[in-house]
């Protein structure tokens, strides 16, 4: 077995391998005006990392929405265009943008006045942009109740989308083996980075098929009721009102925060902070969605390979 996963070709006398020629790397297609890379996806053809098993929707997305809006048509970007566009999207929920939408729709206009208030306060959270942020500085994120509402939802969204499919059991090794959710607070590691890794192209791919769409390469299998519409929405408005009877202090109960003075404090629990390597520390600042760092390069011209 030990042999088998080896690097091929390897000289470890000479510190030499087989490697990949240049033809065979991943390459742009169809005259691709720009390149991305936020912890992409793989390209086709090339496995993940067991613990980024990229599917349908990922990080890098968020950006690529960002620049595709700003070139379209005969539009061009600038530098500053460009660093706008990573604003946007660092401040971005990646599961309000990509996967809420299809949830809102299984779930339709529910009669329950509680259930019908939440969805109007996450559909007007996404028509705003899904965003997690501050801007008039009050310390409060503007959609809080939105946000909150979803920060709740997640999870138990996700049990009864695939649980009763799975079986608890291999659902919760499932879930010890790739995380539900990559959250900003990243399990009180409070580090910014977030979205890496979660469950939002499983939810997404299952829930097209609900709704009737169209899934390449669709699973073998239908999880949330069962592929039944009328099921999966019973299902998921009653993981809303649970949802909604989640209790704020505990859904952002966090160490960081109480300390400083804010426990139960949502802004503050999603917030970034800064290692300390001296005398002098730094308090957190409001979160984004923080690269390990930000380059961008223009490339004006071509030049064949010698």
């Amino acid at each position: 077995m030990r042999a088998k996963h080896e690097w091929r070709g390897f000289d470890p006398d000479r510190l030499t391998a087989a490697y990949t020629s240049f033809a065979k790397h991943p390459q742009t297609i169809g005259g691709q005006p720009y390149i991305t890379s936020w912890n992409n996806k793989q390209a086709r053809g090339y496995a993940g990392a067991d613990t980024n098993l990229f599917s349908s929707v990922f990080r890098s997305q968020m950006l690529d929405s960002e620049i595709e809006a700003r070139i379209a048509g005969a539009r061009t970007i600038t530098l500053a265009g460009l660093v706008e566009a990573m604003g946007e999207a660092a401040t971005t929920d990646l599961r309000a943008e990509a996967v809420l939408p299809l949830a809102l729709a299984v779930i339709g206009a529910p009669r329950d006045p509680a259930l019908g208030a939440a969805v109007a306060k996450l559909r007007e959270w996404i028509a705003a942009g899904s965003h997690r942020r501050d801007r008039d500085g009050d310390g409060r994120y503007e959609h809080a109740e939105a946000i909150r509402i979803l920060d709740a939802f997640w999870p138990l969204w996700m049990r009864t989308q695939f649980e009763p499919s799975l079986g608890g059991e291999l659902y919760g090794r499932l879930v010890d083996a790739h995380e539900l959710d990559n959250a900003p607070n990243d399990d009180g590691s409070h580090v910014g980075s977030a979205y890496q890794t979660g469950w939002y192209g499983y939810a997404a791919k299952d829930l097209r098929r609900v709704l009737g769409r169209p899934v390449a390469a669709p699973y073998a299998k239908r999880y949330c009721g069962a592929g039944r519409r009328s099921r999966c929405r019973a299902l998921l408005r009653d993981a809303l009102a649970r949802a909604l009877a989640t209790d704020p202090a505990r859904l952002y109960a966090d160490a960081a925060c109480a300390k400083s003075g804010r426990p139960g404090d949502q802004a503050c629990f999603d917030a970034t902070a800064f290692r300390s390597t001296g005398g002098v520390t730094q308090p957190m600042i409001g979160w984004q969605n923080r690269p390990t760092y930000q380059l961008a390069v223009e490339v004006q011209g071509h030049r064949p390979r010698g």
